[in-house]
């Protein structure tokens, strides 16, 4: 039986490799002289979730904040179109407790962090496939195990944003519990109970609330001492 020349075993080659996905996408024109030149996605924009066509429409508040006197204080964060990086550091100041003037780091002094439309984030140039995340096991003979930014995204979309804030985290023995104050996920509604939601049906525009203060300069004072006499005033041209 003779045997197959190297031309007939290139497709099955090509065959193996064609199962890999493609690199990130990009569908934006490049501008050299920009600071970020372009910014890409994971996956092409058929394949990235979008919104319902029998949707209401709805409006996102960006960020809301929410106070419990059981559980504490609750912040709810709106991360589509922003990058990870951002989200990340300022998720990780809330967990920590940075923004309160009784900020101490030996101390449990945080908030809890809800994080919505986490598939939404994005990556500065090809970050999507340079990023790598890397997982030791000991016992494995091929050594430690490496994914890209994109396969953990297709994996479990919650997960590089969670990674992202535990490494920014302190490491030490409170990192685990500040972590544990932390709930991302990947759609826009999260399941929390008596929880705002970020996201909200688009209604009518409400009258802006009263300032407690102002900075502006003061009214004239009233005199009162008018307003008691004018009924008087009244009486006596009456009569």
């Amino acid at each position: 039986m003779a045997h197959l020349s190297r031309a007939h075993h290139a497709p099955f080659l090509f065959n193996r490799w064609a199962k890999y996905a493609p690199s990130s996408y990009h569908f934006k024109e490049i501008n050299p002289f920009a600071k970020v030149q372009w910014t890409s996605q994971p996956y092409k924009d058929h394949n990235m979730p979008t919104i319902a066509p029998d949707a209401k429409p709805h409006v996102s508040l960006k960020t809301v904040t929410y106070m419990d006197d059981d559980r504490g204080i609750w912040h709810v964060i709106d991360a589509a179109g922003k990058t990870v990086g951002s989200v990340a550091m300022r998720v990780a100041k809330l967990l920590m407790g940075k923004h309160k003037v009784d900020y101490n780091p030996n101390i449990i002094t945080g908030d809890s962090v809800i994080v919505v439309n986490a598939i939404h984030v994005t990556l500065r140039g090809h970050m999507w496939d340079t990023k790598a995340y890397k997982f030791n096991r000991r016992t494995h003979s091929r050594g430690p195990k490496i994914m890209t930014a994109k396969t953990m995204m297709y994996r479990n979309p919650s997960m590089v944003l969670n990674f992202a804030v535990k490494r920014m985290l302190p490491c030490n023995g409170l990192r685990n519990v500040r972590y544990k104050k932390l709930y991302v996920y990947p759609g826009a509604i999260h399941p929390h109970w008596g929880i705002p939601q970020v996201i909200v049906p688009r209604g009518k525009a409400k009258d802006p609330p009263v300032p407690p203060f102002t900075i502006h300069r003061a009214l004239p004072a009233h005199d009162h001492t008018q307003d008691a006499a004018a009924p008087a005033a009244v009486a006596a041209q009456a009569s």
